[in-house]
């Protein structure tokens, strides 16, 4: 017998259907030991035992026996994805703030200075990029985050492949997240509270480290007695340095 002719296209088409073994993650952790997903134009439509009657429009819609288990993709909330192609790097001591490791000798030689190299290798990215990517969703990511690369602005036109990320979505019905690495500093807090409030979420690595220091990059949102440069776009990356009082501001 031929194969069926799957549309499955990960930026739309169907209606199509998917079998297998259905772990839901809901509340009660329901799993469908055999199960079926409807999807149609990108969108999950429903998911039923097996057994019960299809949703309207997929009466006739091809099917695909996986012969696995479904699991809905998992949104990765940080990372640099670029650097997922180096080796995990040893760390030799503990640090209190990122500015410590940044500049040492160790960290330029296994870290900042081979992804400058890679950077600069045009015909290296692409493959670069859907090598990170299939890590990424082997693990059962299908949205990401993290497309920057300070050596290689323009790494982030690379980024068209299997595993959707919150920078560059290319779709409508999701809006993209704007992202900071830099710390903002108290002279600049009212120039980026401009900026944050034209988001509709905004990404920004914050008090990176467990010291007095890395807390200040938080204090420095603070424009005067009254006003933060904090809204509903921010999202704080790492945090790790607040306090109590930081997190209810």
């Amino acid at each position: 017998m031929a194969k069926p002719k799957i549309p499955i296209d990960p930026l739309g088409g169907g209606p199509y259907v998917l079998e297998g073994r259905i772990v839901t993650m809901d509340a009660h952790s329901t799993v469908i030991e055999k199960g079926r997903c409807y999807v149609k134009d990108s969108t999950l439509i429903a998911v039923r035992d097996a057994a019960a009657p299809p949703p309207p429009g997929f009466t006739k819609a091809p099917k695909l026996v996986t012969k696995g288990t479904i699991y809905p993709g998992l949104i990765e909330l940080h990372n640099h994805l670029a650097y997922n192609v180096l080796r995990l790097w040893n760390v030799p001591k503990r640090y209190n703030n990122r500015d410590q490791w940044a500049g040492i000798a160790e960290y330029r030689r296994t870290i900042s200075g081979p992804m400058q190299i890679l950077g600069k290798s045009l015909d290296v990215i692409p493959s670069l990029i859907r090598y990170v990517e299939a890590k990424t969703l082997i693990g059962g990511c299908t949205t990401s985050q993290g497309i920057q690369l300070f050596s290689q602005a323009g790494i982030r036109r690379f980024y068209r492949g299997i595993v959707r990320n919150v920078e560059l979505t290319d779709e409508a019905a999701l809006p993209e997240a704007s992202t900071r690495v830099a710390d903002i500093d108290a002279a600049t807090a009212s120039k980026f509270f401009e900026r944050l409030k034209k988001q509709s979420c905004f990404l920004l690595h914050l008090s990176e480290g467990t010291d007095a220091k890395s807390r200040k990059h938080f204090q420095a949102l603070q424009i005067d007695a009254d006003r933060w440069a904090i809204g509903p776009q921010l999202a704080g990356i790492h945090c790790a340095a607040l306090i109590p009082k930081d997190f209810a501001t």
